[in-house]
């Protein structure tokens, strides 16, 4: 039986005192309206109506079922229409799922706009580079770098992710930059890449792609950590460019080898918005995603 058709017939026909009247009102037979009452009679044990050739009446337990079964379908009414306004309007709670680096660079300093024009959203933030359960950890959105895998999650490209070998201006002057990335790997630092990585041309760049391991004495496995390292002339290392690309700009920093590239596997990294599949994403997410994409650009500030 379906309750809620079942729930539907019977409030009309109890305010009409007539099941054809009922039945013209919801679009129904008034044979379906007659079955579900005898449905709901049965489930409960007891008679609803009073029947007589020309009326309906309710009985004693159809008076107190009836009282109930208005409440429930008004509560329903309520509860289908707050939900739905948290889709036209974005409220509630949003809880992301960032690692911390890209958080603190790029996600952090746009929090006060974002929360300005969404003054009914509430924000929480997870910072961590693990890759925790969407749904397990009750998560809205994540941020994930790299290569993503087949999964049932819906993802959104916020930006292309180039890798970038990077040294200090100190270790610059003490070390004649290589001529090919195979005599980079001596002094490559290393934590979040495989031992081994694959050095890709350039646009405009013809060179075979070459595979390299990193043999660096010292292995860091935060991306910040790494870029202190860097700083203090601690060696090379592969840093992303949303990290870099400002301490490069100024100087701080020399690229080596920049008619390369450095990837994880052979297929380019990108940084994705995902999300768990529903059938309608909620405003909140959809509305953090749209500012996101436009804050951050095509190609990406850090790039530009």
């Amino acid at each position: 039986m379906d309750y809620f058709a079942a729930l539907n017939a019977f409030v009309e026909a109890a305010h009409a005192n007539n099941f054809s009247r009922a039945a013209e009102k919801l679009s129904i037979k008034a044979s379906t309206v007659s079955r579900y009452i005898k449905d709901l009679e049965h489930d409960l044990g007891i008679a609803l109506f009073n029947r007589s050739t020309r009326t309906l009446r309710l009985t004693e337990g159809g008076e107190t079922f009836l009282h109930h079964a208005v409440r429930v379908l008004d509560e329903l009414e309520q509860a289908k229409h707050a939900t739905a306004s948290l889709n036209q309007h974005p409220r509630g709670l949003l809880k992301l799922n960032l690692p911390p680096a890209f958080a603190r660079h790029h996600v952090l300093p746009l929090l006060g706009e974002f929360m300005a024009q969404h003054p009914e959203v509430r924000l929480e933030l997870m910072l961590d580079d693990q890759h925790v359960n969407l749904i397990n950890a009750g998560v809205d959105l994540a941020l994930r770098i790299g290569v993503l895998p087949d999964s049932t999650l819906k993802a959104r490209q916020l930006a292309s992710e180039r890798t970038l070998v990077c040294v200090s201006q100190a270790f610059a002057r003490q070390h004649p930059a290589p001529s090919n990335p195979q005599a980079l790997g001596a002094v490559l630092l290393n934590g979040n890449l495989p031992d081994d990585v694959f050095f890709v041309p350039a646009d405009g760049f013809i060179h075979p792609v070459q595979r390299v391991q990193v043999a660096g004495g010292l292995r860091i496995n935060d991306l910040e950590a790494q870029l202190l390292a860097v700083e203090q002339g601690l060696g090379a290392a592969c840093l992303p460019d949303w990290l870099v690309a400002h301490k490069l700009a100024s100087g701080a920093l020399v690229r080596w080898l920049p008619e390369w590239q450095v990837q994880a596997t052979q297929v380019p990294a990108s940084l994705w918005l995902v999300y768990p599949p529903k059938r309608t994403v909620s405003s909140k997410v959809r509305c953090f995603i749209d500012f996101m994409v436009e804050r951050v650009g095509s190609p990406a500030y850090w790039q530009s």
